[in-house]
């Protein structure tokens, strides 16, 4: 679960998904392998980050990753 949250994060930061800008959940699963690609599993892994800080939710199915954890997730991502 910890390597699919770092994917998650890691993928919203290097597009710059931060703050106003957001990502449907749904787009999250690209870029990982077929057998990762279960939408339970993401939603469930973007639902913790959501409630640790880390994403914002935006219109009940986008995330975008809290500017004001931008230097944890830095530091996580790394």
């Amino acid at each position: 679960m910890k390597e699919l949250k770092i994917h998650i994060l890691r993928r919203l930061y290097r597009y710059t998904y931060i703050g106003r800008r957001h990502m449907a959940i749904r787009d999250l699963r690209q870029g990982l392998p077929k057998e990762k690609r279960v939408m339970r599993e993401i939603e469930k892994a973007a639902r913790e980050l959501i409630n640790e800080g880390y994403l914002i939710l935006h219109h009940t199915d986008r995330v975008s990753i809290n500017p004001k954890m931008l230097r944890d997730v830095r530091k996580l991502i790394r």
